[in-house]
C-alpha cells in the first residue's frame, strides 16, 4: 500500500516523479516475486488501494460542504472506492502472473515486463469504462509538468501513452540497461514533442470571455443569495472590453434557478450576452414541469433573452447526479427523492453565430477520451464548464484540469474552460495553458480562439490506435531472445 501511495505523489499538483519510479518498480519486484497468480493479484489489490486513496483522497471535501454536512461518510467513501478501483491493478497482476506460469515462452524478463505493461493497460482502459468509467488520474498524468512528453496522446491516446509511462518507470527493475534506455526514450519523446509543437500559433479566432464567479459551494442555490449571484455574473461579464466579445462562458450550474420554458430569468441573463454574441451558461434546466425531466445543461442565450441552442450533459456521475436505475425501481426514487438528472440524447457540435462549431462538454465529460465530440462536424474546439468548488483547493481541480488538456491533444482542438471557483483556462491544441485563473479567484480572461489541429490519428482512430500500439509492442517482446532472469535487485 506505502508504494502505491507513493506513486500517487506523482500525479498533478506535486509531479514528484521518482516516487512513481520507486512506487511501479516495488510494484513490479512483488508481481515478480509472487509464487501464484492469487499472490500477485493479492500484492497488486494492496499496492492499488494506497494508490487510490491518496489519489482520490479529494472527493472527502465533498462531504464536508454544507448545508448537507456528511462528514462521517467521507473517508469510508473515500477508502471504499480505492477497494473497488485496486481490483484493476490486480486483475492485471494476476492474469499476467498465471500466462507467465502457464506459458514458459512469456518467461523472459523483457517479456514479463512488456506483458504486465499490456496488462497493466487493458485494466486502465477498463476502469474508463465499465460501470460507466471513472478514468481519473492515468498513468500518463505523471508527465502533465511537461507537455513535450504528452504529445503521445495525440497518436495512441492517454491509455496508450501509459503504456510507455509503465514501462520507463518500471524499467530499473529490468537492469540498468534499461533504465538507461527509458532514460534516452524520455530524453527523445521531449525533444520529438517539442518539435511537433513549435512556437505558439496565434490565436486569431473570435474574442471569448470566461467568467469565474468564485462564489463558495455552500452559497450556491441559497435563495436568499440569488439576486447577489446573479449580480455578479452580470457584472464581471459586461466588464470593460463587453462589445467586442463573441460570447461570454459561464461555469456549470452557475445560473442560480432552474431555467424553464418562458423562465422571466432570461431577460436578466440576456444582459450578459454580448451584441450579436452569445451567453453560453451552465445551468440546470427542466420542461415545464420537473416531472417532464430535469437536466444539467447548457444554454447558448442570445442578447434578445432567447435560447438558441441547448446540451443537455450526457455523462451523468453515477450516484452523484442520478441514482442507477431509479426509473426501473421508483420505490427506489420515492426513498431518495427525485435524486437524478435525465442524460442528454447525445454529444454534438454546437454551430452559433459569430463562432466556430464547439462541443460543450460539462464537468465529469472531460475524463472520458475518444467521448468529447458527437457525430456531426468536426468541431473547431472544445467548451469545458465546470463546477470543482465541491472539492475546495485540494487535488481534485488540477487534477481535472489535466483530463482536459489531455483531450485537447488526443483530439487536436483548443479548449475554452470555465470553472466555478477555478481553474478557468484557455488552452491550446497542444495541451498548452495560453491564459488562466487559479483557484479561488474571482474575474474573467479575454482570449482569442486557438485555432485547431489537423484531426489526429488518435482523432480518427480512437482506441484502434491504442491496440495496435499493444500488438507492436507484444512482438517486439517476442523478437527480443526468451532470457529467464530475474529482474534485478
Amino acid at each position: 500500500m506505502t508504494a502505491g501511495a507513493l506513486a500517487a505523489l506523482a500525479m498533478p499538483p506535486l509531479y514528484w516523479l521518482p516516487l512513481a519510479v520507486v512506487g511501479v518498480v516495488v510494484l513490479v519486484r512483488l508481481w515478480d516475486e509472487a509464487p501464484t497468480a492469487r499472490q500477485a493479484a493479492l500484492r497488486a489489490w494492496l499496492w492499488g488501494i494506497g494508490h487510490f486513496t491518496v489519489g482520490s483522497y479529494w472527493m472527502v471535501e465533498a462531504f464536508f460542504v454544507p448545508p448537507a454536512d456528511f462528514a462521517p461518510l467521507g473517508p469510508p467513501a473515500v477508502f471504499g472506492l480505492a477497494l473497488v478501483l485496486g481490483a484493476f491493478p490486480a486483475i492485471a497482476a494476476g492474469t499476467a502472473k498465471a500466462l507467465v506460469l502457464r506459458w514458459p515462452l512469456l518467461a523472459g524478463r523483457y517479456r514479463r515486463l512488456v506483458l504486465l505493461a499490456i496488462a497493466w493497460t487493458l485494466t486502465e482502459w477498463l476502469r474508463g469504462h465499465v460501470f460507466t468509467g471513472f478514468p481519473w488520474n492515468p498513468l500518463a498524468h505523471v508527465w502533465a509538468f511537461a507537455p513535450p512528453l504528452l504529445q503521445g496522446a495525440a497518436l495512441f491516446g492517454v491509455y496508450g501513452l501509459g503504456t510507455l509511462t509503465f514501462l520507463v518507470l518500471a524499467s530499473p527493475a529490468a537492469g540498468w540497461r534499461a533504465a538507461l534506455a527509458a532514460l534516452v526514450a524520455v530524453g527523445l519523446a521531449g525533444v520529438g514533442g517539442q518539435q511537433i509543437m513549435g512556437e505558439r500559433a496565434p490565436a486569431a479566432g473570435p474574442i471569448v470571455r470566461i467568467v469565474q464567479p468564485n462564489i463558495p459551494q455552500a452559497e450556491k442555490g441559497r435563495r436568499d443569495l440569488r439576486a447577489r449571484e446573479m449580480k455578479t455574473l452580470i457584472d464581471l461579464s459586461r466588464r470593460d472590453g463587453f462589445d467586442r466579445l463573441a460570447a461570454v462562458v459561464w461555469p456549470e450550474t452557475a445560473v442560480p434557478f432552474v431555467v424553464q420554458p418562458g423562465s422571466a430569468g432570461l431577460e436578466m441573463l440576456a444582459t450578459a450576452a454580448p451584441p450579436g454574441g452569445v451567453l453560453l451558461a451552465g445551468a440546470v434546466r427542466s420542461g415545464p414541469s420537473m416531472d417532464d425531466g430535469v437536466w444539467n445543461s447548457l444554454l447558448a442565450i442570445d442578447s434578445a433573452g432567447r435560447v438558441i441552442a441547448t446540451y443537455d450533459k450526457v455523462h451523468l456521475v453515477p450516484f452523484g447526479e442520478y441514482i442507477p436505475y431509479h426509473k426501473e425501481w421508483p420505490p427506489l426514487t420515492g426513498l431518495v427523492g427525485r435524486g437524478s438528472f435525465d442524460a442528454g440524447a447525445s454529444f454534438t457540435t454546437l454551430a452559433l453565430p459569430g463562432l466556430p462549431g464547439f462541443s460543450p462538454l460539462i464537468c465529469y465529460e472531460a475524463l472520458f477520451p475518444a467521448e468529447v465530440t458527437g457525430p456531426d462536424a468536426r468541431p473547431a474546439w472544445l467548451l469545458n464548464v465546470t463546477n470543482d468548488a465541491w472539492f475546495g483547493v485540494s487535488s481534485g481541480p488540477y487534477q481535472h484540469l489535466v483530463s482536459a488538456r489531455l483531450r485537447s491533444i488526443e483530439e487536436g482542438l483548443p479548449m475554452v474552460r470555465a470553472a466555478n471557483t477555478g481553474i478557468s483556462a484557455f488552452i491550446d491544441a497542444y495541451g498548452r495553458i495560453l491564459a488562466f485563473l487559479d483557484m479561488e479567484n474571482q474575474g474573467v480572461i479575454d482570449h482569442a480562439l486557438p485555432p485547431p489541429r489537423a484531426a489526429t490519428p488518435y482523432a480518427r482512430w480512437h482506441d484502434w490506435t491504442l491496440f495496435a500500439l499493444l500488438a507492436v509492442l507484444a512482438a517486439c517482446a517476442f523478437a527480443i531472445g526468451p532470457r529467464r532472469k530475474a529482474f534485478d535487485p
